[in-house]
């Protein structure tokens, strides 16, 4: 079990970033692959919903309108799925890359950091960023230090901390999708977790700076995907769901 650090997609105005994320490889009967997490954000920081890019980049995601990057986001055609975070207590350097970007290039797997080494990763902001698809799961971080793991199967979770840094936060999620494996049930009811009122470890009700969107994706273990978004303005107010079918791989 991992617990590390989420954070915002492109853009390096700030580290205040609050984000969680949950991931269960290959134990899920029925979902080989389930992704679940709230994205944490200024309410005033605009952003496109989950859809399908107009780029002729292939690319399934939500976007942040101010970088154009994006915190999760999945191509369909390749099989891949990134999600990023950023990691607390860490200034942000605004002649540093956009986290954002790294997720665009390797979505496309184009572009200058479409395949990343560890030397490139320092070439960043801090951050933590799963990486699925090309036949593995990755973990890429540059704190404490920058590198490169491969995640096994299981059930891991990430919020704002360096990665192996206990995190109660990033436990609550990893414990609530440990329990829809081991029920094996539906992961849709994750997204009503995700945003309940008695559980504020997870979603943030602000008028300012709260949880923005909810997203959940799952892979069946025949291809097909579900991706699905929720979204809140300030105060945890509903605005609007996406849910998407496709294929993936």
């Amino acid at each position: 079990m991992i617990a590390k650090a989420l954070g915002k997609p492109g853009g390096e105005r700030d580290s205040r970033s609050m984000c969680v994320v949950a991931i269960a490889l290959q134990i899920h009967p029925d979902w080989p692959l389930i992704l679940v997490g709230n994205r944490d954000e200024f309410h005033a920081r605009h952003a496109a919903p989950l859809g399908a890019w107009d780029d002729g980049s292939g690319i399934v995601a939500g976007r942040d309108l101010l970088a154009s990057g994006t915190w999760l986001g999945a191509h369909p055609a390749s099989g891949r799925i990134i999600v990023v975070t950023n990691v607390r207590g860490a200034l942000p350097d605004p002649a540093k890359e956009s986290r954002g970007a790294l997720v665009v290039d390797l979505l496309r797997g184009d572009g200058r950091f479409a395949d990343p080494v560890v030397a490139d990763l320092d070439c960043f902001n801090a951050f933590n960023l799963l990486a699925i698809g090309d036949g593995k799961v990755r973990l890429l971080s540059n704190r404490p230090q920058p590198q490169i793991l491969s995640l096994r199967p299981g059930v891991h979770a990430l919020a704002n901390e360096p990665i192996h840094s206990p995190c109660p936060r990033a436990e609550r999620l990893r414990a609530a999708l440990a329990a829809v494996v081991d029920s094996q049930t539906d992961p849709d009811r994750l997204l009503d977790m995700l945003s309940a009122e008695d559980d504020p470890a997870l979603f943030l009700r602000g008028d300012i700076y709260g949880t923005r969107a909810s997203t959940l994706v799952a892979v069946a273990a025949d291809g097909s995907a579900r991706m699905i978004e929720r979204r809140y303005e300030a105060g945890g107010r509903p605005v609007g769901t996406t849910a998407l079918q496709f294929r993936i791989g």
